[in-house]
């Protein structure tokens, strides 16, 4: 099965820079990949703390927080439960905003482990 079909060679490399970067920060999430999405669960809840989709230019970053955490949120695109779940977005749209991005994955994940 092809991973993340709708990325960039650029979107993938950053894909990587995260991932690596997160794991680095916090061993109690764990990477997943499939066609269209990566995922970051939390072992400690079994469930998934964001959803990253990346795309040729963009990777859209998913997350639990709501939108009064940081300015840079977005409200979902998506709605119903998936809206209820993941009220926010945040758009990866350089290597600069890797280090915002990895923060809200941090963050979202502690939310997640207080629900």
């Amino acid at each position: 099965m092809d991973t993340l079909i709708t990325s960039s060679p650029i979107t993938l490399k950053w894909i990587e820079k995260i991932k690596s970067e997160i794991k680095r920060r916090n061993s109690s999430l764990i990477y997943r990949e499939s066609k269209y999405w990566v995922s970051f669960k939390n072992l400690e809840t079994n469930r998934k703390a964001v959803y990253l989709q990346p795309q040729k230019k963009q990777i859209r970053l998913f997350t639990k927080l709501d939108l009064t955490f940081d300015n840079s949120l977005k409200p979902t695109p998506a709605s119903g439960s998936w809206a209820d779940t993941f009220p926010s977005i945040f758009l990866i749209r350089s290597e600069e905003a890797i280090v915002k991005a990895v923060k809200l994955i941090i963050s979202s994940y502690k939310l997640d482990l207080q629900l």
